[in-house]
């Protein structure tokens, strides 16, 4: 599984692991407790929730272990040119609103927070472009017309 990632993202998915890993030893203590209080039989409430948490969670971490695994972390480049993990500013020419955005990889966007994936329509257009670039993409509202008008890594 390759996934592109900031450093900071890439610090966010590490952190989860943690806690996930953390969360796991807590399930695996409430299975053995369930086991010597009640045994591993079909009526055994406790034991089953736990071991059903336990099997949901070691799938959650076997995926995370995965992007982490196959995590490519870049930084920016600084050159002038809309890279992964810089802030762009930008002016929408029919509505005259400016919008902040950080480009990421797909697993850490987050639209509502300003963090647009690499991949999504905007930021495609963005990756590569300098100020005083515009450009068009395609939005849930329609065909938008951007000019970049700030880059702050």
């Amino acid at each position: 599984m390759d996934t592109v990632l900031t450093a900071k993202g890439f610090e966010k998915l590490n952190a989860q692991h943690i806690r996930l890993r953390a969360e796991r030893e807590s399930i695996v203590e409430r299975l053995r407790s369930a086991l010597e209080f009640g045994g591993a039989f079909p009526e055994n409430g406790e034991y089953l929730d736990a071991r059903h948490e336990l099997e949901l969670l070691d799938r959650r971490l076997v995926l995370l272990e995965q992007r982490l695994v196959g995590a490519e972390i870049v930084d920016p480049c600084r050159d002038g040119e809309v890279d992964l993990g810089e802030r762009v500013t930008v002016l929408d020419q029919e509505s005259g609103e400016t919008s902040d955005y950080r480009v990421v990889g797909a697993g850490e966007s987050d639209p509502r927070d300003g963090r647009i994936s690499r991949g999504s329509p905007v930021g495609e257009v963005l990756l590569g472009r300098r100020v005083g670039d515009v450009v068009e993409a395609e939005a849930p509202g329609g065909r938008r017309r951007l000019e970049i008008v700030e880059l702050d890594g």
